[in-house]
């Protein structure tokens, strides 16, 4: 009994210490590095953080916050934040002037479930920072993909020092199933004559999404047969696709080439 009073005495006894200590006022004090331009020289720039010990423990940014964040949006949990150019004539207000807006949109490879696609292109929740650099360098990002509508966090490299340090990117994604139907092709270009196909119908094979398997019917699909196209002596024509639904994908015309014969 008496070591587990003695146990929680000394428990008590931490925590109250670390209550004192945690109410005083600290002040960090971090360099961080600033390249004005890609391949020119970095600069630094002395960053003091000011706050009461519990505020400075939540807030945990400080080895990798950025000059442009410190512009943009300071921590206010922090406590008072104060720039300092290792230039004397050159102080906060004027560095914060130096950052410029950039238009960032990185090449991401999509991964998708098996059977899924992305129903309509990927959307760029946003796509600007502001950055002190003239220009920034891109790599590829690889997001793993989920069924339905959800945005996708890219985060930027540390070195970029630019604000936000993640962009968004938005996508619709959903199962696809195949699909078959047949359509009778339309001729164009005939004038003077009638045209006789064999096959006079094609199949359209297609995927689709799951949950908008009816939503379409065969008369979404147009296909045409362009007799402007055929030369002399030629005795096959090729179907086009000219009109399907949206969300149509990995289209194919069965057969691909159609035998004609003209009738004057």
């Amino acid at each position: 009994m008496r070591i587990f009073l003695a146990a929680v005495a000394g428990i008590g006894g931490l925590l109250l210490w670390l209550l004192i200590k945690l109410e005083r006022t600290y002040t960090i004090s971090h360099k961080v590095f600033v390249q004005p331009a890609i391949g020119n020289a970095s600069e630094v720039v002395s960053v003091e953080v000011e706050g009461k010990g519990y505020a400075l423990f939540f807030w945990r940014r400080i080895d990798t916050i950025s000059v442009a964040r410190l512009c943009m949006d300071p921590p206010r949990g922090a406590g008072r934040v104060s720039l300092r150019w290792n230039l004397s004539e050159l102080n906060r207000s004027g560095i914060c002037k130096r950052l410029k807006p950039t238009q960032v949109r990185v090449p991401v490879r999509w991964v998708l479930p098996a059977g899924a696609d992305l129903i309509e292109p990927p959307f760029w929740r946003n796509d600007t920072v502001w950055s002190l650099t003239d220009s920034l360098p891109l790599q590829e990002y690889e997001l793993v993909a989920q069924i339905g509508r959800r945005s996708y966090p890219i985060p930027l490299p540390s070195e970029w020092g630019v604000y936000p340090e993640t962009l968004w990117v938005e996508a619709h994604v959903a199962s696809y199933i195949y699909a078959i139907t047949e359509v009778v092709p339309q001729p164009e270009g005939v004038d003077g004559y009638t045209l006789l196909l064999q096959p006079d119908q094609v199949q359209v094979r297609f995927w689709i999404p799951q949950s908008m398997a009816d939503r379409w019917k065969p008369s979404d699909f147009q296909v045409v047969v362009d007799m402007n196209k055929v030369m002399p002596g030629d005795s096959l024509v090729y179907p086009e696709l000219r009109r399907r639904p949206p969300y149509a994908r990995r289209i194919e015309i069965i057969p691909s080439a159609l035998r004609f014969t003209r009738l004057y």
